[in-house]
């Protein structure tokens, strides 16, 4: 088988139906399954990403407790007072902070960051509590740390590109920075005592940077809706009043301890918010991924079911496919293989058409599959009726067989009886002789009437006949063909045959004699060899100098010989094919042909005729057999064509008494089998064998 056959049987048409039905339920749903999966993977994702968000967010409050410890300690060195109370603040807050970023999974570069905001805080601490740091370093050291806070505060809150997460995240951002002004406040502030124009400069430039930041942040505050509005009026109306107290400095009554205080109570406002700021960050991505997990569980769940309902759906339509297809399939094979051949054999044995049903294909839909179903009963109905059609123009044709063939008999009969007649009161040896010859051409007459009877699946209407010794059957047979005389007997063995089946034998070797005389050179012999089986059957043989048959041919014959089958292409011309063969169904005995010699010029055919112990008695195995040899035989080569040589007989040895010796053998036409015109027959059950000669070895 060549590479593009092997690759053509392997393409989607030449697919059996439940892989095609697997193909077209697995690629959609195999689809669906990989989109919803990638629909809940990128769900999950956005749930890891919002909870990463949250864990990061959620450190911003205690972040933003330990930058304000840190400010407040620095602008406490500013205004020289004790800076304990900012740095007890800022290294609970650190501890803490440190804890959350061990359990927390941070973002590295955020967690660096975080890192250096941590060691830069801690120095100024350690700078702020030694009293040693000077009030303008303590400034400049306290914006570099708010500016490296503000950088970690902007990576945090910028984690996550959600619009509610970013809007709390610029609120945040923006009160981180406008809480940071207070620190320019507070070194202006500790530069007020000096009362000079530069510092009063200072102050008021540090209150409107405030003011200026408070405007944007109360607009901030108006976007987020989450956001308390009101604290930015709380902080501007402390920025208000500082600056009244700001204006009564110069006064008995200016209250520097109020203003110190406002500084510190603007700063727990801001941390506060920041604080809470923070805190709606954090529930903001909490419920986010919340949601996210929440749509992602929805959606594989959704995926599963509606999955599950679409291969539910799938397994249910390639079943109503499939499962129709099948049972199409599986009954029209019954049909096809068994009940169709059943119903025919039925028939043909004389079945009413009526009686003869075929059970329908179990597909009942009104779809294409049962429109198939119905198309292959009427099918098979049409099939029936042909048959029985054919069935009832058989049986008419075997009555007019019958018909013609008893009364063909009958005629005969009278023929051979007004002959006998003649022959009893003749006493002129020539007309006597004509007699004899007449007599003999009745007998084969006879015997195509029996062929057609035969034909016509009729059996002789004939008294019971006795057992009858072997060698008068085959008297009998050689009678009934022409030129008798060059067929040889030999020795025959003992015992005798059934007389249920001596007419039929006698009828068959009959065929076969005729065959092989009719396809042998006329001046040759038939001869007869006999062996037994080793089952105590008795196998005889009749073996011609024929011109043979080729092989593939003479398969065919052996083939229908083996089979009572009906007559088909070539019957007319080998009629006596399909009588023996149906003669030897009706006894179970086996006919075979093969070649006689092992040449491939004039090879000559030997019939094999097997007769089973049932119809032989006498012939058991306690008796002596001398004609068991061993198998197979074969005849030799034909003779020269200068002289012929005849052989031994291939049974006991002995030269057959022919008289004298003949040229080379003349071909014969074609072997075949004969024609009904020359088919034995058994007259009156009686076996007619007056016509073989006695004492000449034929």
């Amino acid at each position: 088988m060549s590479l593009v056959q092997q690759i053509r049987q392997h393409t989607p048409e030449n697919w059996r139906l439940w892989r095609k039905m697997t193909v077209v339920v697995a690629v959609p749903i195999v689809a669906a399954t990989l989109y919803g999966s990638l629909r809940v993977y990128d769900l999950f994702q956005e749930n890891r990403a919002y909870s990463a968000a949250a864990e990061n967010v959620s450190i911003l409050p205690t972040l933003a407790e330990y930058a304000t410890g840190v400010s407040g300690a620095a602008a406490a060195t500013i205004l020289s007072l004790p800076v304990d109370n900012g740095a007890q603040i800022a290294r609970e807050a650190a501890a803490t902070l440190t804890s959350q970023m061990e359990d927390k999974d941070l973002d590295p570069k955020i967690a660096a960051q975080i890192n250096r905001m941590l060691a830069e805080g801690e120095s100024l601490l350690a700078s702020a509590s030694s009293g040693t740091l000077a009030p303008t370093v303590a400034s400049e050291r306290a914006d570099g740390f708010v500016t490296r806070a503000q950088a970690a505060y902007r990576a945090i809150t910028t984690t996550s590109d959600n619009p509610s997460v970013l809007n709390e995240s610029a609120t945040l951002l923006d009160l981180w920075a406008t809480q940071w002004t207070l620190l320019d406040q507070v070194l202006a502030f500790s530069a007020l005592s000096a009362d000079t124009d530069g510092a009063l400069l200072m102050w008021n430039n540090a209150l409107g940077v405030e003011a200026a930041k408070l405007t944007v942040l109360r607009d901030t505050f108006a976007e987020n809706s989450a956001a308390d509005a009101s604290k930015v009026d709380a902080l501007i109306g402390m920025l208000e009043k500082r600056r009244s107290l700001t204006a009564e400095l110069g006064n008995a009554g200016g209250d520097v301890r109020a203003l110190q205080g406002s500084l510190f109570e603007s700063l727990m406002i801001y941390q506060e918010e920041v604080a809470g700021s923070a805190t709606r960050a954090v529930g903001v991505l909490d419920d986010l991924a919340g949601e996210a997990r929440s749509e992602a569980l929805k959606n594989g769940i959704g995926v599963a079911v509606v999955l599950a309902l679409a291969l539910g759906l799938a397994i249910m339509i390639a079943a109503s496919l499939v499962k129709p297809l099948r049972r199409l399939r599986n009954d029209t094979l019954r049909a096809a293989e068994e009940d169709l051949p059943a119903a025919l054999a039925a028939i043909k044995d004389g079945a009413e058409i009526d009686t003869v049903q075929l059970s329908p294909v179990r597909v009942h839909t009104r779809e294409e599959i049962g429109e198939v179903a119905r198309a292959v009963d009427s099918m098979n109905e049409g099939a029936l009726r042909l048959a029985g059609e054919q069935a009832q123009l058989r049986r008419q044709v075997n009555e007019m067989l019958e018909t013609l063939a008893r009364r063909n008999k009958t005629l005969v009969e009278q023929q051979l009886a007004l002959i006998d007649s003649l022959e009893h009161e003749e006493r002129d040896p020539t007309r006597l002789q004509n007699l004899f010859a007449l007599d003999h051409l009745a007998a084969r007459m006879r015997r195509t009437g029996d062929s057609l009877l035969v034909l016509a699946g009729t059996r002789q209407r004939l008294g019971r006949v006795p057992d009858t010794p072997l060698v008068d059957v085959l008297r009998a047979a050689v009678s009934q063909v022409e030129n008798y005389q060059r067929v040889n007997i030999g020795n025959a063995p003992e015992g005798n045959l059934v007389g249920s089946a001596v007419t039929d034998v006698v009828h068959m070797v009959a065929e076969l004699l005729d065959n092989a005389l009719r396809a042998s050179p006329p001046d040759s012999t038939v001869a007869f060899a006999f062996s037994r089986a080793v089952d105590g059957g008795l196998l005889l043989e009749i073996a011609d100098r024929g011109i043979g048959i080729p092989a593939d041919e003479l398969a065919d014959i052996n083939m229908r010989l083996g089979s009572d089958s009906e007559a088909g292409s070539g019957a007319a011309r080998r009629m006596g094919l399909f009588v023996v063969a149906r003669l030897a169904d009706r006894h179970g005995i086996t006919v075979r042909l093969r070649p006689t010699f092992d040449s491939s010029t004039n090879a000559g055919i030997t019939a094999s005729i097997y007769l089973p112990t049932s119809l032989l008695k006498g012939t058991g195995r306690n008796h002596e057999d001398p004609y068991r040899i061993d198998r197979p035989r074969r005849l030799p080569d034909p003779p020269s064509e200068h002289s012929e040589h005849y052989p031994a007989d291939p049974v006991s040895g002995a030269q057959p008494d022919i008289g004298n010796r003949y040229p080379a053998p003349v071909p014969a036409p074609a072997h075949a089998l004969a024609s009904p015109g020359t088919s034995p027959g058994v007259r009156r059950g009686q076996l007619h064998e007056r016509w073989v000669p006695r004492g000449t070895g034929h």
